[in-house]
Formats: C-alpha cells, sequence, structure tokens
C-alpha cells in the first residue's frame, strides 16, 4: 500500500470515528435529558437571558459579554423552586445550581474545602462562627448580616454539604441561593444534592432576617455594585453626538452602556466600530501588475461623561513630549501636560488639592467639551468605566465652589466625599 492510500485510508478511518464518537455522545445526551424528564424536571437547550436576568453578582453582573446555556428547572421534593445552569463570560466559565430563598437578601459570600474565591468579589473578610469549623471564609459588605445569617442551624447545614464534596463556594445573590459546581452530569446524583442545597436555603429562610430584606430589582442585565448602569447594546443615533472618528464608512455602536454611579455624572459608553477601504497594487506569479481592493476593520473605545454645566475647554494627559500649561508643582509638570483655551480656568481648576488628586490617582487622558467630560480609556470593559466614574466624582468635588457660581450654578453640584477606591477584579 502506497502512501497516498494508507493517508487515505486514515482520513476515512478518522471520520468514521468522528461520527461514530458523535452518534455515541448525541444518544448519551438524549439519556441524561431523558433522566432529567424522568424526575419531573424541565430541561432547556437554549435558555434565554432572563434565566439569569435577576442576578447580580459573580459569576453573574460582570462584562459585557454574558451567556446562559443549558438550563435544568424544576422544585425539589418539598416545592423549593431551583435551576442548574451553565454560564459563559469573559471572566468565568462553568455550571452553577440555585435554589429559592424566601426573601431578597444582601449578598453573602461562603467558600471552604477545596475551592477559590470568585473572581470579582468585593467583599470584607468577616470572622467565621466558631460553629464552621476551620478552613471556612466569610464575605459581605456588612459584617451585621453575616453574622445574623450564619446560626448553628446554617453552619451545621453548610458542613453536612462540605462532608460530601471536595469545597463549597457558595453565596446569596437576592432571593437565590448560589453555588458553583453542582453534580450536573448525572441526575442520580443532582437529586440527592439539590435536596442537600434545600435545606441550607430552609435554614436561611428560618433565621431573623427581616431587617435586611432588599427592595425588588427591574429584570435586566445588572452590573455589580452599580445598580443605575443601563444595558443598551447598540445606539448608533450616539454617532451624531459624540466625538468618534468620522472617517471610513459602515459605521455602527456595541456594547453601549448608560448609567451613573450615586450622585456622580450620568455617563455614556460604548465600542465604536468603522471600515476604511483602500486599493493596493501586486505582483502577480507572471509579473503583472494587478489591483485589488482591501478593507479594513476598526473600532476604538467611547466614554463620556456628561456635567451639570458647560466648561471651557481643557485638557489632561499624562506628560509627553510637550510640557502645556505650567504650574507651580514641578512634580506635577513632571507627570501631566494641561492645556486649556482658558489658562485661569486651568489654574482655578488645577489648585494643589487638586494636584495632589491628580498625582494620586492618576487618570486616563480626558477633556472638557461644553457640558461634557471625554476620557481616552483605551479599552471600553466594565472595571475602566467604574474607575474613570470614581475618578471624576472627586475631581469635580474638588472645583472650588466660586468656578461653579462662574459658570451659572448656584453652588457645587457635587459636595466632597471621601474618596473609596474601586475594588479590582481579582
Amino acid at each position: 500500500m502506497d502512501g497516498l492510500a494508507v493517508v487515505v485510508l486514515v482520513v476515512i478511518l478518522l471520520g468514521a470515528a468522528g461520527i461514530v464518537w458523535g452518534i455515541v455522545a448525541l444518544v448519551r445526551r438524549q439519556q441524561y435529558i431523558k433522566s432529567l424528564r424522568e424526575r419531573g424536571w424541565t430541561f432547556v437547550n437554549s435558555p434565554t437571558f432572563d434565566a439569569v436576568a435577576r442576578l447580580g453578582n459573580p459569576p453573574f453582573g460582570l462584562g459585557f459579554h454574558r451567556r446562559p446555556d443549558d438550563q435544568i428547572i424544576g422544585r425539589t421534593s418539598l416545592g423549593r423552586p431551583f435551576q442548574v445552569i451553565e454560564y459563559k463570560s469573559e471572566h468565568w466559565s462553568g455550571w452553577v445550581g440555585m435554589v429559592t430563598v424566601s426573601r431578597r437578601l444582601p449578598e453573602l459570600w461562603i467558600t471552604g474545602g477545596e475551592t477559590q474565591p470568585r473572581f470579582g468579589v468585593a467583599a470584607t473578610v468577616v470572622p467565621s462562627p466558631p460553629q464552621l469549623g476551620p478552613g471556612w471564609q466569610v464575605g459581605a459588605l456588612d459584617p451585621a448580616f453575616a453574622a445574623a445569617a450564619l446560626t448553628p442551624q446554617v453552619c451545621e447545614r453548610l458542613n453536612a454539604m462540605a462532608a460530601a464534596q471536595p469545597g463549597v463556594n457558595l453565596s446569596i445573590d437576592a432571593d437565590q441561593l448560589v453555588m458553583l459546581d453542582p453534580p450536573r452530569k448525572d441526575a442520580e446524583l443532582l437529586g440527592p444534592w439539590l435536596e442537600q442545597f434545600a435545606t441550607v436555603a430552609a435554614a436561611i429562610d428560618a433565621a431573623p432576617l427581616d431587617p435586611w430584606i432588599q427592595p425588588e430589582q427591574p429584570p435586566r442585565l445588572s452590573f455589580y455594585h452599580h445598580p443605575d448602569w443601563y444595558w443598551i447594546g447598540v445606539d448608533d443615533s450616539l454617532l451624531q453626538v459624540t466625538p468618534v472618528t468620522k472617517s471610513g464608512h459602515g459605521h455602527s455602536t456595541s456594547e453601549v452602556v448608560r448609567g451613573r454611579d450615586g450622585d456622580g455624572p450620568p455617563f455614556v459608553a460604548f465600542t465604536h466600530h468603522w471600515k476604511t477601504t483602500r486599493t493596493e497594487t501586486y505582483t502577480d506569479s507572471e509579473g503583472r501588475t494587478q489591483s485589488r481592493t482591501v478593507t479594513e476593520n476598526h473600532s476604538e473605545p467611547i466614554l463620556g461623561f456628561q456635567l451639570p454645566a458647560r466648561m471651557p475647554w481643557l485638557q489632561v494627559g499624562r506628560r509627553g513630549f510637550g510640557r502645556g500649561i505650567s504650574f507651580e508643582s514641578e512634580a506635577f509638570n513632571d507627570q501631566f501636560a494641561v492645556s486649556a483655551h482658558d489658562t485661569k480656568f486651568a489654574y482655578d481648576v488645577i489648585h494643589p488639592r487638586q494636584m495632589e488628586y491628580l498625582m494620586a490617582n492618576p487618570p486616563a487622558s480626558f477633556r472638557f467639551v461644553d457640558d461634557w467630560a471625554w476620557f481616552s480609556a483605551g479599552v471600553h470593559n466594565q472595571p475602566t468605566i467604574a474607575h474613570c466614574s470614581l475618578f471624576l466624582r472627586g475631581f469635580l468635588a474638588r472645583i472650588p465652589r466660586f468656578v461653579w457660581r462662574n459658570l451659572g450654578l448656584a453652588d457645587t453640584p457635587y459636595p466632597p466625599f471621601d474618596q473609596t477606591p474601586v475594588p479590582g477584579y481579582r
């Protein structure tokens, strides 16, 4: 048998093996779905985003690309609703199990055994109760809530779960008790696991937690620790009113987000896409000169915050080859280049305390254009928006009152507040 025949045979065998494996996988999947339905559960092959829309804590609530996949829904033997779902985002991919609790509660994070803290969680580590024993870690925004939630009965149920699996990674997300890595591959294992998981929910329902009940939130794509952000998706009308690149063709927007943080200025953030076309010449294999059209795709992040008054043009950036306006602090001049149409306005806004703030919290380059502050952030993502939002709120709070009055306002719209660093995604 010559070499070509061997290659052809190998290709045929590999193709046949692939077909057989595909058939086996399909049969196994159908058997698995049948085993779920025999328990009275529902299997959803392609759930809509509504399946996780109300969930806002990691692994949910992070990033712009979130996709629920296979979903199992049903009720436990005592009637408690549950769902087990595959979930994917830029930051995490895996399976999540959830059972419903009777109240909407603040976030609480409990890990024990062979597991890692979840990516993106911003919570304070609080003491774990003695009843849990060693090896547990508890995180919460409100230590008093954590202490009230972790009753002896809840601790007993958690220890029982930990005894039956390598690790426990559990959280409260509004009215859902959430755990990562359920044993979803085998319905014979998943059933008892859900029953045991439901006992933890029952113990939490029995705890005196009414003082911490949270208000109902609208079912929309939410952002962790940013309740006033809104996902728009596409809004090409922004191309007419924002400083996007005007050249090229095929302009469009994606990943449009609007919102604000607390009493800070409202923002709009998105990715701008466009194309350029050029003609280039080349020499073909026969030495003849030919031409062809080349289309290139481009994108840029856009991030702007609406200001409460029209501002004189001002730009603050890291120092490059130019110096810009000179200030009394040489350390500041070495780090930043400030340009302005009105030099006095620049000196009024960039005073010594403001310089200290800028040096302690170096921002992406930004500029005031009329009643907008536009950032050249370089990327479009959730942490960048959050950092720029917090920075700008602090910057505006340090603009003197007389400047705001000169701009036509009765008083400063942003009273001073303590600067709190934006937690990074861990």
